[in-house]
């Protein structure tokens, strides 16, 4: 089994708007972080109401890995991401494109994502569109790594591309363009936390190599 870690350019990019729509289908967030350790946030598709109205919070997290060194076909891999704090939002991982420096314009860096459709009530669900490189996540645990499992669609980009990118993402509000009525959020760890106790990392398997040493007797070739 080898190892690989997530880039020091992972984060977060996020959006807040009164309007669902608008904060869901933004092409730009509101904000972003690549330097940030770890973060109650990382994950989220929140409402919250006061005095000023009606305000939505989404939050994408981004992670890049350097699989250039990877030429076999992997036979298993798993995301490994350390929680932190909160554990509410069911979550999955999708091929995403974002930039080699994270930005504001990564917001909505997610391979097949579409906007412009979003309503709420699920005309804008993005989930047959993005390439999926898990299933959906339903429990987190906040004190300890979380183990998410990579597809095979994954595993072949492991293989054929120099650089694999992962966004975890919101799953039944966000992806799916169902607007929330509570508090949706999962926290987790990043790389740029000290030394690599709590650093996302890919866990993998090559496969193996079958070698023919099969002997024929009594053949006239």
């Amino acid at each position: 089994m080898a190892t690989i870690y997530s880039d020091t350019q992972d984060g977060y990019v996020a959006m807040t708007n009164s309007n669902w729509a608008t904060a869901r289908d933004a092409a730009t967030g509101g904000f972003f972080s690549s330097s940030s350790t770890g973060t109650p946030y990382a994950i989220r598709a929140d409402v919250a109401s006061g005095r000023g109205g009606t305000t939505y919070f989404l939050s994408r997290s981004f992670f890049e890995f350097d699989t250039s060194g990877i030429s076999s076909n992997v036979e298993s891999a798993t995301f490994k991401v350390r929680g932190y704090t909160n554990g509410a939002a069911d979550i999955i991982a999708v091929k995403s494109s974002q930039g080699s420096v994270l930005a504001t314009a990564d917001f909505d860096a997610i391979v097949g994502w579409s906007t412009g459709s979003a309503d709420g009530s699920g005309a804008g669900d993005n989930e047959s569109n993005v390439t999926k490189y898990s299933s959906e996540i339903t429990s987190w645990n906040t004190s300890a790594y979380n183990d998410i499992t990579l597809n095979s669609a994954a595993l072949t980009d492991m293989k054929n591309d120099n650089a694999v990118y992962i966004c975890l993402l919101q799953y039944d509000n966000d992806l799916k363009d169902i607007a929330p009525t509570g508090l949706n959020r999962t926290g987790v760890y990043y790389a740029n936390y000290t030394g690599t106790s709590r650093d996302p990392y890919i866990d993998y398997t090559l496969a193996s190599t079958v070698t023919d040493n099969s002997v024929f007797f009594g053949c006239n070739f």
